[in-house]
Formats: structure tokens, C-alpha cells, sequence
């Protein structure tokens, strides 16, 4: 028997061999497979991609070949191989260099793994507590998340709770001035904020923020950023209400 033809080699070498043999090609291409092969998965033959025979992707087949030639002793990586009727056939596939082919070409012996096989068992055992600890730790960002979201939201509560209990006990202009200077500051998250009962009220400088308070007030606030909306939009009602009733 002659080297001459290597893929005729290859057919008279596997020929009787019951587990599929395949012959890849660097980028994928299928180039020869044995009878074996032929009889367990549909549509196999020359130039068809690898990665149609099987439920993985296209790029995790691509790294498992790249794998496979760079070494010249059969290495073990799990497929899962289309086959008839639409059976899913989850095989141990071992793969190395076919380093009698000219070319770059992967030699592929597909091992039917079954159910009770301990290699898969613990591998199933470890993707499930990975994908238990990934839950867990999504379920902890959450609920940091969360936590932190109804203490910020708590904290905005008492003090628009202390700035409405400060205007609405204050009897004067002097004494309304002093309860936002005193208490509007951490309900809008800003480190200075200053009520002007007369018009016009002082440009603002830089890091100011100036907001026309209906009928005839300004706040200007001391700010690196913008209140958010809503939380100005509260305060500014509450300190016009006030001023109507004085």
C-alpha cells in the first residue's frame, strides 16, 4: 500500500472502524469520512463545514481544530454531532494533526459518550455550580444595588421631610430664608443653596445654579452637577407655596 493518494489511505485504514473518522481541513472543510461516519451523520462529504455537523458554533469549532494542530497526540473536546432524524449525539471527539497529509488537516475520531459516563457527569456537576455561582453573585450585585437604591431614596425622604417641617413652622421671610440655607442643601444633594426675596437676584458664578422661584424669588445653588429634576421640582413648589403665605 502507497502513500501516493493519503485521503485513499485514509478510506482503507478506517474502513471498518464503528466510530466516525473524519479528515478536517485547517479551516474546517470536511475532506474525507470514513463509512462509519457516512452512517451516523446526515449529509456529511466533501467540503462540508464541520461546524454544520455539529450544535457548536462556528468559532468554538474553529478553536477546537487549532487546538487539535498543534499537537500530534489525540486530544480530547466535547461535540455534540447532528444525526439522524435530528438525534443529538454528544460525543468525547479526539482530534491531532494528520501529519501524513500534505496540509494543515486535523485526523478526528467521534467517541458516543453515554449518560452514565463519569467524565460527563462531573462536567455537567461543574457547569451547574458555575451557573449557580454566576446567579448568585448576579442576585448579590442586585440586591447591593437595591439596597443602595432605598437608602438613597430613604435618606431624600427625611430630609425633604425636615425641609418641609423648617418651612412650614417658618413665620418670616428672614426665617424661610434661613430654613433653606439650613436644610435644602442635602434634599437636592448640593453644598450650598440660597433663597433671594429680591429681584434681581446675583449672577450666577461658576458652579451655580440659578432657579426662579414664582412669584418673586430666586435659589441659587452651589453645585458641581444639576439636582435631578423631580428632586428640584419638589423643593422649588414647596418654597413657592411658602412664599404665598407669608
Amino acid at each position: 500500500m502507497t502513500c501516493d493518494d493519503p485521503l485513499l489511505l485514509f478510506r482503507k485504514i478506517t474502513g471498518l472502524l464503528t466510530e466516525p473518522v473524519l479528515l478536517v481541513a485547517a479551516d474546517s472543510r470536511v475532506l474525507a469520512a470514513n463509512p462509519a461516519a457516512a452512517r451516523t451523520l446526515p449529509g456529511v462529504g466533501d467540503a462540508i463545514p464541520l461546524s454544520e455537523l455539529v450544535s457548536e458554533s462556528a468559532e468554538d469549532v474553529a478553536r477546537i481544530i487549532r487546538q487539535w494542530l498543534r499537537t500530534g497526540h489525540p486530544t480530547p473536546a466535547g461535540l455534540t454531532l447532528h444525526g439522524f432524524d435530528g438525534a443529538r449525539l454528544r460525543c468525547r471527539c479526539f482530534g491531532a494533526r494528520a501529519q501524513w497529509m500534505p496540509t494543515l488537516t486535523v485526523h478526528l475520531r467521534a467517541v458516543r459518550i453515554d449518560p452514565g459516563d463519569r467524565f460527563l457527569t462531573l462536567k455537567e456537576r461543574v457547569n451547574a455550580l458555575e451557573r449557580e455561582r454566576t446567579l448568585r453573585f448576579r442576585a448579590t450585585e442586585d440586591r447591593i444595588r437595591l439596597t443602595a437604591s432605598l437608602a438613597a431614596a430613604h435618606a431624600r425622604l427625611d430630609h425633604l421631610h425636615a425641609l418641609v417641617q423648617a418651612v412650614a413652622t417658618a413665620a418670616s421671610a428672614t426665617a424661610l430664608v434661613q430654613s433653606v440655607a439650613k436644610h435644602a442643601p442635602p434634599a437636592l444633594g448640593c453644598r450650598e443653596a440660597a433663597l433671594h426675596l429680591t429681584l434681581p437676584a446675583p449672577a450666577p458664578a461658576r458652579r451655580r445654579l440659578r432657579v426662579p422661584i414664582p412669584p418673586y424669588a430666586t435659589l441659587v445653588l452651589t453645585t458641581d452637577s444639576a439636582p435631578p429634576p423631580d428632586h428640584l421640582e419638589s423643593v422649588t413648589a414647596l418654597i413657592s407655596g411658602a412664599l404665598r403665605n407669608l
